[in-house]
């Protein structure tokens, strides 16, 4: 399977993006990853159609910024942990099965299930604090290499949750 060589991130956008957006790898918009990088073949069992019917399925989550950490080998990366609710871990797990199902070959399994750790990267142009709410309203869908260029990230497809 030669599109297995491509590469994909689920994330809940927190800024406004139309699909088909770009931006740099370096200055992605505040969010939270639902599910790290993997790749599979989006046309195994018309996997969009059912990750747009799971978004549909599933409630908005709400969880609450925790407390802060530093992330990455050096701990250079700053970030805020969110707490871990049962509907947030339960949004997680469903993306993850329905991506299993496809055969998603995941780039860091141990950031998935037991080990997914939802988080927000402060950006120098925003971040979430301590005790500020955060929702859980889509599903978005983000090429990881659009066009074979590892420096361009691209929306995909937003999945609406219903409110």
């Amino acid at each position: 399977m030669e599109k297995l060589s491509q590469k994909y991130t689920i994330i809940n956008l927190l800024e406004e993006m139309p699909e088909g957006a770009e931006f740099a790898a370096s200055d992605w918009p505040l969010h939270v990853t639902i599910v790290d990088t993997y790749a599979v073949d989006w046309d195994n069992g018309n996997l969009r159609q059912k990750l747009a019917t799971l978004a549909a399925s599933c409630p908005t989550v709400t969880a609450t910024g925790a407390h802060d950490e530093y992330f990455g080998p050096a701990q250079q990366t700053h970030v805020t942990i969110l707490d871990m609710s049962q509907e947030l871990i339960a949004l997680h797990y469903s993306v993850v099965a329905l991506l299993k199902t496809a055969g998603a070959v995941f780039n860091d399994p141990q950031y998935t299930e037991a080990g997914f750790r939802a988080h927000i990267t402060v950006q120098p142009q925003a971040r979430i604090h301590e005790g500020q709410p955060v929702t859980f309203n889509n599903l978005t869908i983000v090429d990881m290499f659009p066009g074979g260029d590892p420096y361009q990230r691209k929306v995909l497809n937003i999945f609406r949750l219903p409110g």
